[in-house]
């Protein structure tokens, strides 16, 4: 890092901020700083809007071409001023080195890059900075390649590298904040009631109580609900067996469309507190994004689901709910990064790991160590609720989408 120029060796500085290594599947190692312990606690808060909803539909609405690209470690790109970087100093056993390029874990680093790359591109039309991507539209192949060429020149001059592999050009459509883009126009995609059209149908008393508390947790959004859900209900009676029949999968399937319905669900709004619930069963594990309503109910926008690997099951209760947060985390990454968001979970021990104003514990695994240092990049605080105040979570964790997503994968390594 100090031959790339990131770092530089220091006798002396006011600020100090530990240094938390983190070792990489390759056995190389990371360093990074705690700064929710020491800059973070005192920097004065500093906003930038990210673009809202219908401004980012706006800005690609009509396109028929797209590209999307991905700058490489894009906040280490920023260099910053001696003042600042003495601020961001590291404590290392090495002594102390000052950092000269904003890093990641800067509480006010999003709306800083943010800032800056509107700035890079103001004026070009069909071009959308969002976060770490960009996104080129055009009506058609040579106004898109006008734009992207454009586009390279302005990265060139401001001094901005791409991450090649995670480029994408001249696709036919993009998917952007819940919403489909192509040359048909704008659709909301099924991605975000997918967890809930995929679940795999209760296999035993336990996974049906866990189902019935998801429609209960939204009951008073839920029109006929009582009559839909009356063969399931008779199942749970201590006197009757247990045995799915096609009576039963038909009002299961009834009571998924409820859960699917402009009834519940609420579309992304930028104005409304986030809520991100996460809970993990032993073998699954479950998220919904929810917009806390004016009058004080919890309406979802987005549900996620996925079945632990082999050796995500192997893991403690501890390692499976902090995998919890972070996997709905980063399913939901473009609706979260750079609001302030709620995470509510209800495993106690979490307050403590995921803190955002504490130093990082010790004594947690390697793996909690790394997903710690990966939710410093996001604006939340925690909240603990008990196991049966978050029955929308849990059931999602009992009854899983199958397969896992790559993505995701990804991000964690």
């Amino acid at each position: 890092m100090v031959h790339k120029g990131i770092l530089e060796s220091i006798s002396s500085s006011e600020w100090a901020t530990p240094v938390v290594p983190v070792v990489k599947r390759d056995g190389s190692i990371r360093l990074c700083g705690d700064y929710r312990c020491t800059v973070n606690k005192s920097v004065k808060p500093y906003t930038y809007p990210l673009p809202t909803v219908n401004e980012v539909l706006s800005t690609v609405a009509g396109g028929k071409v797209f590209s999307k690209l991905d700058l490489s470690q894009a906040y280490l790109q920023l260099p910053v001023d001696d003042a600042t970087s003495r601020l961001l100093t590291l404590n290392t056993h090495k002594g102390l080195f000052r950092v000269k390029r904003l890093p990641f874990g800067v509480s006010i680093a999003v709306a800083i890059f943010q800032k800056k790359t509107e700035e890079v591109f103001a004026g070009v039309d069909g071009v959308l900075p969002y976060l770490d991507d960009i996104y080129i539209t055009g009506t058609d192949m040579t106004s898109h390649n006008l734009k992207l060429e454009e586009v390279l020149q302005r990265l060139d001059q401001a001094g901005l590298r791409l991450k090649r592999e995670k480029c994408c050009f001249a696709l036919p459509e993009i998917v952007l904040l819940g919403f489909r883009v192509n040359a048909r126009g704008i659709q909301p995609t099924v991605d975000k009631v997918k967890a809930i059209h995929e679940a795999p149908s209760p296999t035993n008393v336990v996974e049906l109580q866990a189902f019935l508390g998801l429609l209960n947790f939204y009951g008073s959004f839920l029109k006929r609900r009582s009559d839909i859900l009356e063969p399931l209900h008779k199942l749970l009676q201590k006197d009757v067996p247990w045995e799915w029949t096609a009576e039963h999968e038909e009002a299961y399937k009834a009571s998924k469309g409820l859960l699917t319905t402009d009834d519940l669900l609420v579309h992304y709004d930028e104005k409304l507190p986030l809520i991100l619930t996460s809970d993990a069963s032993s073998y699954g594990l479950g998220s919904v994004l929810s917009h806390l309503l004016p009058n004080g109910k919890e309406a979802p926008v987005a549900y996620y689901s996925r079945t632990m690997t082999k050796t995500e099951r192997n893991y403690s209760q501890t390692d499976k709910e902090a995998l919890a947060i972070l996997a709905g985390v980063k399913k939901f990454h473009s609706y979260l990064l750079g609001r302030r968001f709620r995470i509510v979970t209800d495993h106690r021990p979490l307050l403590g790991i995921f803190n955002s104003t504490k130093p990082i514990p010790q004594m947690i695994s390697p793996r909690v160590l790394r997903w710690s240092l990966s939710l410093q990049a996001y604006d939340y605080e925690l909240e603990y609720r008990k196991g049966k105040d978050i029955a929308n979570a849990d059931a999602l964790s009992r009854l899983p989408m199958s397969g896992s997503s790559l993505i995701l994968r990804e991000d964690m390594s």
